[in-house]
């Protein structure tokens, strides 16, 4: 066991340091890496032997190796999944930059051609934008990259940091969390202000509504908190009024059908606001009151700035979004034209 304890040691020593020795490293089958790289993510064995393409009993033997290796048992099975001891934890993040840095620098020595590439990407969407983003996402990844699999991740801006770090999100679209540092990048986007969409037979009205009607009219409210307070009621506030919002919304999918089913209205993002508009035959509004546009950015982890593949992805995203937005800009020159 004296010769385990020394070989631990050295493996801690080496990773404190940023340094690698490849006797040491020999000593470790860097293979069992992978296999705690994909329990870290997964947190099952079976999920992370369909990962890896291998059988579960191939997972949980490497495990034992790893565990014999660390001196640590890593995970502990619950009936939530297999969760990591904070050994595991620790070790989990000085690894996961290390094994997404052998990546990229594998794949950037090799000519990238998007047609060849066959792997996965998480994609963190807005909910008010899915619906109009995806469909033309899906439809140029079918065309220009038929071997890359989507797969969509929520952009909640209260875990979306946590997401990008763990590597649950490659990407996502939002507006600049104020948690950003030197380990995140992005790219400034375009600048979306909102509208207000209602039913025009629900509310016997249509165009742009007054101050009056506006806050005379129940709210609904896409709340991912839960509360029913936000950066309107502020701004109502300004001007001595208030809102009745009768539903808050965790997503607003369920918002075209009630506005159709109730005389109410909901203020959104001007992309999304336009897109609906048109899908559900729904009425837009300018706000009657002054609301500061939001910026939409694409975000990302550091370590996958120099990915070529996560570079042409992003400019994917970027130019689709920024297609979006000039449509929704145009409807919005053609709206007030005929006011």
């Amino acid at each position: 066991m004296n010769n385990l304890t020394g070989r631990v040691k050295s493996i801690k020593l080496i990773i404190m340091k940023g340094e690698f020795s490849e006797i040491e490293l020999r000593k470790l089958d860097l293979n069992l890496l992978l296999v705690f790289s994909a329990v870290m993510r997964e947190r099952s064995v079976a999920k992370a032997a369909d990962r890896l393409y291998i059988g579960p009993s191939a997972v949980s033997m490497a495990l034992s190796r790893l565990r014999y290796a660390i001196g640590d048992q890593l995970f502990v099975k619950t009936s939530t999944g297999m969760d990591p001891t904070s050994r595991a934890i620790a070790l989990w993040t000085r690894l996961a930059p290390a094994l997404s840095s052998i990546e990229a620098s594998i794949r950037a020595v090799r000519s990238f051609d998007p047609a060849r590439e066959d792997r996965s990407v998480r994609f963190a969407a807005p909910d008010d934008l899915d619906v109009a983003l995806l469909p033309k996402l899906s439809a140029r990844l079918a065309q220009d990259a038929p071997g890359v699999r989507m797969i969509i991740r929520p952009a909640d801006y209260r875990t979306l940091v946590e997401r990008l770090d763990s590597g649950d999100a490659d990407l996502a679209l939002s507006a600049n969390p104020k948690t950003l540092d030197k380990r995140h990048r992005f790219r400034s986007l375009y600048d979306e202000p909102f509208m207000a969409l209602y039913d025009r037979t629900q509310l016997g009205t249509d165009g742009d509504l007054n101050i009056t009607t506006y806050v005379e009219t129940p709210h609904l409210f896409r709340s991912l908190s839960g509360d029913l307070r936000g950066q309107i009621d502020d701004a109502l506030a300004v001007i001595g009024k208030e809102r009745s919002v009768a539903i808050a919304l965790s997503n607003f999918s369920a918002a075209p059908f009630l506005l159709k089913a109730q005389p109410s209205l909901i203020n959104m993002p001007a992309v999304a606001a336009y897109f609906f508009a048109a899908e559900f035959d729904l009425e837009l509004s300018e706000l009657p009151i002054g609301v500061d546009p939001f910026p939409v950015s694409t975000i990302w982890h550091a370590r996958s700035d120099e990915d070529p593949f996560h570079q042409w992805f992003r400019n994917l995203v970027a130019e689709t979004c920024l297609e979006l937005s000039a449509t929704a800009r145009q409807r919005g020159d053609h709206h007030k034209r005929r006011q």
